[in-house]
């Protein structure tokens, strides 16, 4: 067996999905089963993973700017249909 170091918030990552599979499952997973699960879906997925580490992430200002772009997708919306696409279920008309 190989020790892997990795950050805080990376192994409370892996906890949280590990928890997550075990919930949907109804089977526990090991830490050592999900990683290896995850090195195989890497591999898999190896260009999106490669494009995945070799993107810088967007700055603040760059995010910014493309929230100011205006966007017409030519379709007519109500209030009500983007929350059911949100949440998945009618809301509740409010009073």
């Amino acid at each position: 067996m190989i020790t892997v170091k990795m950050s805080d918030e990376a192994k409370k990552t892996l906890e949280k999905l590990q928890a997550k599979i075990t919930l949907k499952t109804g089977e526990k997973i090991s830490q050592q089963q999900l990683l290896d699960e995850i090195i195989r879906l890497s591999e898999r997925n190896e260009e999106q993973l490669i494009k995945q580490i070799t993107s810088p992430p967007l700055g603040e200002e760059e995010i910014n700017r493309l929230l100011r772009i205006p966007m017409d997708w030519g379709v007519e919306t109500v209030e009500e249909e983007i929350d059911t696409a949100l949440y998945r279920e009618e809301m509740p008309p409010e009073e």
